[in-house]
């Protein structure tokens, strides 16, 4: 077994007394691990960490705290594990000469020159745009998932995910208010803890409204920071103003061109495990960017979503539970008869492919693309979506929204060297929260129903009951930037036909559709810029880190 090196941040290895420890990631609340073992409130991490391995062994796992993944080799024993928040990524290969090498950045399980590109993983990112372990872009390199844990001893491999204690339920939804406001408040402590400049990310939703104002009465020094862009429809800078200033919190909005935009996209193909075709992961790392060097404690509110969980929107309800029962080819004929409005019922192949996130490639079209047939039925997205009836709306998305990555800040970090740290994520505060009956998490006109009450007791719901859009980017002016030197840079054909890994003249069709007008080839387009920038990275030494 080995640890690879290379990348951004990467694990920390120590070594104590024949154990091998390697971590990476955020671990909290350390200390009070340290009395529970006898040992000295500022023992180093990886002594603490060693020392619980050593009574608990892997009931060490739940008593951890923090957004991390970690690796322990004991003689022929090994540990790998990844928390639950999913926000920090560790990667196992097992060469046929060789023990299990594992990196919390996959391109250092690489070897030299163009990778070797996993087939199935290819499928999965022209679908979704992303990949959600196990999968991962590389052949013969698996990812664990978020809350899964690794272990070989002697000859015996297996898999499990780490047990949490059920967090008992309050008897009433304030009591419960109560205690999520608990809660958070102690996980906030916690990653504020020692910080001498601390700052938050404030977009104007519930989340990070509720983490600033929780936040601010611990530390009034606070700085709130807002990404603001010059579009109207996704600058959320004005929202988040309003509720800076009534928190009392010095607020300032980070804003960057479209160049800078560009730059940052470079910058994250060299950096990133693997390709992520979110178009706000540029401005997320223009962002962390910002803050390194200002900031040692950034406060995110990422989790809350998943914690809480969602109801999909009524027409995915109706698609899901309804029309999913007609024949395939009834629903393609109804779909080009109905008004364009209610098309999203009938125009899918499989239910599923309503949920997902971002507008990716058709089957078919990957087929045509790769050349071969495409499955996603083994994907963990498809996968979840089977687990439920049809009628579990509520339940599914949920569901589906663990199986959907974060990995915008992920790559983010890894790429700016900047962490954050998620009181909502991979803590008591977020086992709480998924504990509690669905209707006190979400209820018709109100999601977010308990993170709403709790937040109307420390800010006007005029400031911040309005609707809300995720964080987005204006992905067409992008594109469209230079005269399209973006797209023309990294669609050429010619690149494309030399790899020999999807259709080069489907790759020169795209890009002139695109230059044409045809807007909605805007996310396929960019998922295949991220893709070469990708591979560009992994097989040009200069630009490698």
């Amino acid at each position: 077994m080995s640890c690879a090196a290379g990348g951004g941040q990467q694990l920390q290895v120590d070594r104590r007394d024949g154990l091998l420890v390697a971590w990476h990631g955020e671990l909290h609340a350390l200390p009070a691990l340290a009395a529970e073992l006898a040992l000295a409130a500022d023992a180093p991490p990886a002594a603490v960490l060693a020392a619980g391995w050593r009574r608990w062994h892997t009931a060490l796992l739940p008593r951890l705290q923090g957004c991390f993944v970690l690796a322990l080799a004991d003689g022929d024993e090994l540990l790998l594990y990844r928390d639950p928040s999913g926000l920090r990524n560790l990667f196992h290969a097992a060469p046929a000469d060789a023990g299990i090498t594992f990196a919390s950045w996959l391109p250092a399980l690489l070897p030299p020159g163009a990778p070797a590109i996993a087939r199935t993983g290819l499928h999965e990112y022209l679908r979704f745009l992303d990949l959600a372990a196990p999968a991962t872009i590389a052949a013969g390199i698996g990812a664990l998932e978020p809350g899964q844990a690794l272990h070989r001893r002697g000859g015996e491999l297996k898999t499990f995910f780490a047990e949490f204690e059920r967090p008992a339920v309050p008897a009433s939804f304030e009591a419960a208010v109560d205690a999520v406001e608990a809660a958070l408040d102690q996980a906030i402590a916690l990653r504020l803890d020692g910080a001498q400049n601390p700052a938050a990310f404030l977009s104007g939703g519930i989340d990070s409204a509720l983490l600033c104002a929780l936040a601010a009465r611990r530390r009034p020094d606070l700085v709130a920071l807002t990404v603001g862009f010059d579009r109207a429809p996704f600058d959320e800078a004005p929202a988040a103003a309003r509720i800076a200033t009534h928190l009392g919190l010095r607020h300032e909005v980070l804003r960057f061109d479209l160049r800078a935009h560009a730059a940052a996209f470079e910058r994250l193909a060299a950096a990133a495990d693997q390709p992520l075709a979110d178009p706000s992961t540029p401005a997320t790392l223009l962002a962390l960017e910002a803050c390194r060097g200002r900031f040692d404690a950034v406060l995110d509110g990422t989790g809350a979503d998943e914690a809480l969980g969602l109801m999909p929107p009524r027409h995915v309800r109706i698609a899901v539970e309804w029309a999913s029962r007609l024949p395939p080819g009834w629903r393609r004929r109804l779909a080009g008869a109905v008004p364009a409005g209610l098309a999203p019922l009938l125009n899918f192949e499989h239910p599923a492919e309503t949920m997902i996130r971002w507008r990716g490639f058709g089957r078919g079209e990957i087929e045509a693309l790769c050349g071969e047939p495409v499955s996603f039925a083994g994907t963990r997205f498809f996968r979840s979506f089977a687990r439920f009836r049809p009628g579990q709306h509520f339940e599914r998305y949920s569901a589906l929204l663990d199986a959907m990555p974060s990995e915008r800040l992920t790559q983010a970090m890894l790429a700016s060297g900047q962490a954050l740290r998620f009181p909502f994520a991979g803590t008591a505060a977020e086992r709480l929260l998924r504990a509690l009956p669905p209707d006190w998490r979400w209820r018709p006109g109100e999601p977010k129903r308990i993170l709403r009450a709790l937040l109307a007791r420390h800010l006007p719901r005029a400031l911040w009951d309005t609707p809300k859009h995720g964080f987005d980017f204006p992905l067409p002016a992008l594109l469209a930037d230079e005269d399209g030197g973006l797209v023309r840079r990294h669609l050429d054909p010619g690149r494309w036909q030399h790899r020999g890994l999807i259709d080069a003249a489907g790759v020169q069709r795209l890009a002139d559709g695109l230059a044409h007008g045809e807007q909605g080839l805007a996310f396929r387009v960019w998922a295949l810029a991220v893709l070469d920038a990708w591979l560009q990275a992994r097989t040009d030494p200069s630009k490698t880190r």
